[in-house]
């Protein structure tokens, strides 16, 4: 399976991670598999309830999942927790009556006999994790194979943008409305004294204005927020 070049940039473009993981199940279903599954643990002392998580599965597996705490004993977490690599679901053993149940309850509910996860780390730390199912193996399913790599690839760029739109509400919490329109009309090419008349307010608020979004931005000069608010996804660039 080479996947084709539009999913990577379809990603890029997701506006929510909810978005992100309906994106990839709709480029994958011609490729035979089912369902996607995407969560990062931004801090390693969260509970499973605190996981970000953006999946495809039916939402009554997802209930399940979480009432019945199988986060403990799923053997493909587990597996991906210690793994660099990705990680094929048909070799991951399976050690205990639990998490027995629970694969057979998962196929039970259409979630697919197998699967290949992707493990992934952050640079702050944070592990993330991206899988996708199907109903069958195919013989295109070794490491170094095609397969594997598309898939590792768009695990790469989901658990990317997934981070991204992560920083940006970060951000954006910290930063004021009237912050955002500021860097929004530098975006836009305006000049300090353009900014303030469409904003209705003196030059010396708009400098103001900016060196705080710089300092909350953690830049130097005002094109440097624009790069970094084009990036996190807080302002769009027409």
């Amino acid at each position: 399976m080479l996947l084709h070049a539009n999913a990577i940039l379809a990603v890029g473009r997701c506006k929510s991670i909810e978005h992100i993981s309906r994106l990839c199940q709709a480029h994958l279903l011609d490729f035979g598999f089912r369902h996607v599954a995407y969560l990062t643990m931004r801090s390693p002392v969260l509970a499973p309830q605190d996981w970000i998580v953006s999946t495809t599965y039916p939402r009554e597996w997802q209930e399940r999942y979480s009432d019945r705490s199988y986060a403990r004993v799923d053997p493909v977490l587990n597996a991906c927790s210690h793994a660099l690599l990705p990680v094929n679901w048909d070799t991951v053993p399976i050690t205990s009556l639990e998490a027995r149940n629970l694969v057979g309850e998962a196929v039970d509910f259409g979630i697919g006999r197998t699967g290949i996860s992707v493990p992934l780390r952050s640079p702050d730390g944070s592990f993330g994790l991206v899988s996708f199912t199907a109903d069958e193996q195919t013989d295109d399913w070794g490491p170094a194979s095609a397969t594997m790599a598309s898939l590792t690839l768009l695990a790469m760029h989901c658990h990317a943008r997934a981070n991204q739109l992560l920083q940006a509400r970060d951000i954006e919490a910290g930063l004021s409305a009237r912050e955002i329109e500021c860097i929004s009309w530098s975006s836009a090419g305006k000049s300090l004294a353009e900014t303030a008349r469409l904003m209705g307010i003196s030059e010396r608020t708009v400098r103001f204005h900016r060196e705080n979004i710089r300092i909350k931005l953690d830049t130097r000069t005002t094109m440097e927020s624009v790069s970094k608010a084009v990036s996190l996804g807080l302002i769009i660039r027409r």
